[in-house]
């Protein structure tokens, strides 16, 4: 079952970075940028599962942190 999920945000990841590089808009790009933050993130708490690790999930905590603060400032950028 992790596999497929696995397999499943791998491809999710696939396709919004050629969303990434396709896109011409401000705004999409720092869309991309977030959705790929909550993919990563969603690999991290997969591999935390899988390891049966917690240094995993303390990598999660800090990637959602630093998701969060660079849709701040790309939003702040985009409005200036």
């Amino acid at each position: 079952m992790l596999e497929i999920s696995t397999f499943l945000l791998a491809l999710a990841i696939a396709l919004t970075l050629g969303r990434l590089l396709a896109t011409r808009d401000d705004a999409d790009r720092v869309i991309c940028v977030d959705l790929l933050t909550f993919q990563l993130l969603g690999l991290a708490v997969i591999l935390a599962f899988h390891d049966q690790r917690p240094l995993a999930l303390q990598f999660a905590f800090v990637l959602s942190l630093l998701g969060f603060v660079s849709t701040l400032i790309l939003s702040r950028l985009i409005r200036s």
